[in-house]
């Protein structure tokens, strides 16, 4: 049951993410660009605006019992951080390798590859000792993970509504233009904040305490593949399973839309997947998650570990995105400033 469970979680979350094409790297670098592209943001507030109601009332009724992401400040900002940066160089994130993949995109394995290793060597390798040490410290209110709410109180949940209000009349206010044959960002925010407050309840009855992530999961594989007897319980294989899933949802979303594409690479562009497949590895272990386990779930759960993280994820995509467009300019300014030969 918890197999089969997962396996409706994944499908439903990757035929969503290909048909509004919804990649974090672009949701985060389209605040940034001249001009702004901002439908993938729009659709993220949706997301946020529909999911975290959802997701506290069945909290409230006692229908879900999650777990939620611990808050170690250190460990939230520079993992964050460095996943940002990580996006940019890949020009995806974790969870656009595995719809994109779906969708035909082949060269995402040498991503793929490099962010199960960076998982692997921050787990269990030599970056072992720096995340144990950035993950010592958590903030805990009452031996729970601080959230906005029991850690903010009233002035937390006042927050909370301000920003609800902002983000109401920011959409109110915004362009409603066609995306097709990809979905607007109201449908695509919407079907988002819907299904991943469901994947809740598919979670729950799969004995799982959390519904979608990719940090720790090649870390677990690997540990199971060395020792079977080291990874018990059916939640367990709940995440790897609903992360695998995500792949033919996708696959089945770009063959019904026309969006598949199969393709692969030149080596300059698997270089800068591998570079930033492997950052996003590293980022996601210190930050204890990626763009999905913090972005689409720990931030609907109001973790301020995860919307630290977020946050951090924001300053990464910036800078790094400042960086290549210095890079870009240098040749241009370079060429300009050298003196021109004359006969």
């Amino acid at each position: 049951m918890t197999i089969f469970l997962a396996i409706i979680a994944g499908l439903g979350l990757g035929y969503i993410l290909e048909r509004g094409d919804f990649c974090f790297h672009s949701t985060l670098r389209g605040l940034f660009t001249a001009p702004r592209r901002l439908d993938l943001f729009r659709a993220y507030l949706v997301t946020l605006l529909v999911a975290a109601p959802l997701i506290l009332l069945m909290r409230r009724v006692g229908w879900i019992d999650p777990w939620i992401p611990p808050f170690a400040w250190q460990a939230n900002l520079l993992g964050g951080l460095v996943f940002g940066v990580g996006m940019v160089i890949a020009a995806t994130c974790v969870t656009g390798m595995f719809y994109k993949l779906g969708h035909g995109m082949i060269g995402v394995l040498a991503a793929m590859g490099m962010w199960a290793l960076g998982d692997i060597l921050t787990y269990m390798g030599p970056l072992a000792p720096l995340r144990d040490a950035l993950t010592r410290h958590v903030i805990t209110v009452n031996g729970e993970a601080a959230t906005v709410l029991n850690l903010g109180g009233a002035w937390g949940a006042a927050a909370l509504i301000v920003f609800a209000m902002a983000a109401l009349v920011f959409l109110w206010k915004s362009p409603r233009g066609s995306r097709a044959p990809l979905w607007g960002w109201l449908l695509l925010g919407g079907a988002t904040g819907l299904f991943t407050a469901f994947a809740w309840l598919l979670a729950k009855a799969g004995g799982a305490n959390y519904t979608y992530g990719t940090s720790y999961v090649p870390t677990a594989v690997l540990q199971w593949a060395l020792n079977p007897d080291s990874v018990r319980g059916a939640g367990n294989a709940w995440i790897p399973v609903a992360l695998v899933s995500i792949v033919p949802g996708a696959w089945f979303a770009a063959r019904r839309s026309g969006t598949w594409w199969r393709r692969g690479e030149d080596w300059r562009r698997l270089a800068q997947l591998a570079a930033g497949g492997f950052l996003m590895g590293v980022g996601a272990a210190i930050a204890g998650g990626c763009n999905l386990g913090h972005g689409l779930v720990g931030v609907p759960l109001l973790s301020l570990g995860s919307i630290t993280s977020v946050l951090a994820m924001i300053l990464g995509v910036f800078l790094a995105h400042r960086v290549s467009l210095l890079l870009r300019r240098a040749p241009a300014v370079a060429s300009a400033a050298s003196p021109v030969a004359s006969r």
